[in-house]
């Protein structure tokens, strides 16, 4: 009797291992293995569980912290049957070369509202970030080397002719002002427009034409970001038109004043990017968010007027 009772222990043990499997799996998934420093790693969680269960997905920022997280995506959810399919999904990025090691996450969930809690944990990952190969022997040398342009005779002639021309206008208007000793001329001031007066009314602009609702997604973001830029370069002073994204916001954590934005500044630009870049598809959302945040980031770097001190006024005895 004993000698059947076993097989068919083993047998109920299998039937409930495989029943639990297929009420439950969970896999982890990049888009591929290999990646150059600072590209996006595009992470994915397939989960597969009844429809019945309630899942809990821990925080993958926090649980994944040997890369750099970007953002995170909606989830995606599929009905198969009785079955439910989820689809969590999140970019990283690395911007240190050699070998990565993405460990297991553990994902909780309960049955059928019983409130028996169980675990049950993702497949590690690995992948590589590499950086471009250099050659260490060979010496630093401009990418081509110097042009030796020919005289242009033509251009030194203009060029002599244009000094001559403001000689000749100088002595003319040193000869008007002169026969002007009795009356005054008064020069009007030039009024100069704040740079984030014209920031914000170049965005007002940009929301009345409402690309995105049209569909121009990618015109809208580039729209938005190059006013955001312009802004930067003549409130901070810096080439933010020729600069990628990680250095304007490496300079703003150094400048006092940009210190503020940054965080906001990164979110701005992390969207702007994957646009450009990812061929992302915003939701709407997204794109209002991304107005917000360009109003915000000038609005917060606005200057404080300086009080004028007013000097003492000492009564002399």
């Amino acid at each position: 009797m004993v000698k059947y009772i076993r097989p068919f222990l083993i047998f109920i043990f299998i039937a409930s291992f495989t029943n639990h499997a297929q009420e439950m799996s969970v896999s982890a998934y990049t888009d591929t293995s290999s990646y150059m420093v600072g590209d996006y790693i595009n992470y994915t969680l397939e989960i597969k569980h009844d429809k019945y269960f309630a899942v809990y997905v821990p925080s993958i920022k926090d649980s994944i912290k040997v890369l750099d997280f970007i953002r995170a995506f909606p989830v995606d959810k599929k009905n198969v049957g009785e079955n439910v399919i989820e689809y969590h999904k999140f970019i990283f990025s690395k911007y240190d070369s050699g070998k990565v090691e993405i460990p297991p996450i553990q994902i909780e969930y309960t049955k059928h509202q019983s409130g028996n809690k169980h675990f049950i944990s993702t497949n590690p990952l690995s992948l590589v970030v590499r950086t471009l190969p250099v050659n260490t022997q060979e010496d630093i040398k401009d990418v081509k080397e110097p042009v030796k342009l020919p005289l242009n005779w033509l251009l030194f002639i203009a060029m002599v002719i244009l000094i001559v021309g403001l000689l000749i206008g100088s002595y003319y208007i040193y000869k008007f002002y002169k026969k002007k000793k009795e009356g005054i001329i008064l020069q009007e001031p030039e009024i100069k427009i704040p740079p984030h007066e014209i920031a914000l009314q170049q965005l007002y602009l940009l929301e009345e034409k409402k690309l995105w609702q049209q569909g121009l997604i990618k015109e809208y973001h580039s729209e938005i970001t190059g006013i955001v830029r312009q802004y930067f370069e003549v409130r901070f002073n810096i080439r933010a038109l020729e600069m990628t994204s990680a250095e304007i916001l490496g300079v703003l954590s150094y400048i006092e004043e940009g210190k503020a934005i940054v965080e906001t500044a990164n979110s701005f630009f992390s969207n702007a990017d994957l646009v450009k870049f990812a061929k992302f598809q915003p939701i709407p959302s997204v794109n209002e968010e991304m107005m917000s945040q360009a109003y915000q980031i000038i609005k917060d770097t606005i200057p404080i007027p300086v009080p004028i001190e007013k000097e003492e006024v000492r009564d002399v005895q």
